[in-house]
């Protein structure tokens, strides 16, 4: 029995130590290291870079599901500047970017602006909250598109809703 507790000891000390030195690398690396790394135009540091990535990058809304999006730029002196499309699954995980140097000096210290098809928090579509009689609404059509309910049904059902009103 005390084999067994001591066995226990030992395995809740490594599963503490390992995920205490997972916790504490980096993740955005880049070869070579150094560069800075920017998330939607604005400047977090430089690599190595530690960061709650999640915190940075904007969530919204879509298809119902709310999500983190973005774009993450790394740029270094006389190297091709590194840019990724950022959702949940690329946060999830390190981040490491292979950056291709050897080229002109490209960097200057302003930030870079976002590409184009990145979304700004300030663009974002704001979704309107249906009321109930729309989502009523809704439904009813989908029932009648789908052949659930006749013709008669959708229209007496619906003109129902609507005196509610």
């Amino acid at each position: 029995m005390r084999n067994i507790i001591f066995l226990g000891i030992i395995v809740l000390l490594q599963a503490c130590s390992s995920s205490a030195v997972k916790e504490s690398r980096p993740n955005v690396t880049s070869s070579p290291s150094g560069a800075a790394v920017y998330a939607n135009g604005l400047k977090l540091g430089v690599t190595p870079l530690k960061k709650d990535l999640f915190k940075v990058f904007p969530t919204s809304w879509n298809n119902w599901k709310l999500s983190a999006s973005g774009v993450l730029v790394l740029k270094k002196q006389g190297c091709k500047d590194y840019t990724l499309k950022v959702n949940d699954a690329i946060l999830l995980k390190p981040v490491h970017a292979k950056l291709k140097c050897g080229l002109k000096p490209v960097m200057s210290e302003e930030a870079p602006s976002p590409p184009p098809q990145a979304v700004t928090p300030q663009k974002l579509p704001v979704k309107k909250k249906m009321s109930k009689l729309e989502m009523r609404l809704n439904e009813l059509t989908r029932l009648y598109k789908k052949g659930v309910i006749t013709d008669q049904e959708y229209r007496s059902t619906r003109k129902r809703i609507l005196d509610e009103i």
